[in-house]
């Protein structure tokens, strides 16, 4: 996810227009006094909503637990059902939870990436996505994940049978072993 933040913030500095916004998300005013950094990104996703930031990325629901992706620590956190969180103060909402439950409360923000990056895909494009993975994969610190493509085959894999997808490295592996 970590990949797929950096490709927002080009998405949301890109020159021909903001494509967070063209692709059906809310940009929501952020707190100038908070130290909160970039804008904050809204959209509706199932019984929940999806809200992106620079800090965090999460999809929020009021009826069941979400789940919190954090930049800095690479990880993902369950959260109990309630607004989006404040990005940088994630308080006693985020939660603890083994990693099957976590698998499938990750579920909905995942449909909503292959939903955007389908959509991306439509718009500008391959070429466009590419540029934005090798400048991602020039910045110092960051551990490249698969090519564009191959990260959309890989979430739909997830998607469609959690079960027999591999970690993305060992279906890479596998599928370069063929």
């Amino acid at each position: 996810m970590a990949q797929q933040m950096s490709f927002w913030g080009s998405d949301a500095r890109r020159a021909k227009g903001n494509l967070l916004v063209d692709l059906g998300l809310e940009r929501v005013a952020r707190d100038e006094s908070g130290g909160e950094g970039s804008s904050r990104y809204r959209k509706v996703w199932g019984s929940g909503a999806i809200e992106l930031h620079s800090y965090c990325m999460g999809w929020y629901s009021f009826m069941q637990p979400g789940v919190v992706f954090v930049r800095h620590t690479g990880r993902f956190y369950s959260c109990l059902p309630g607004e989006p969180l404040e990005p940088g103060k994630y308080g006693v909402r985020m939660q603890g939870r083994c990693a099957d439950d976590l698998l499938g409360d990750v579920r909905p923000l995942v449909g909503m990436v292959v939903d955007y990056e389908k959509a991306v895909l439509s718009g500008p494009g391959a070429t466009y996505r590419e540029s934005c993975w090798r400048h991602f994969q020039k910045m110092p610190g960051v551990r490249a994940w698969l090519p564009p493509s191959r990260a959309l085959e890989w979430m739909e894999s997830f998607l469609s049978d959690l079960e027999a997808t591999p970690r993305a490295r060992e279906w890479l592996r596998g599928e370069l072993a063929v």
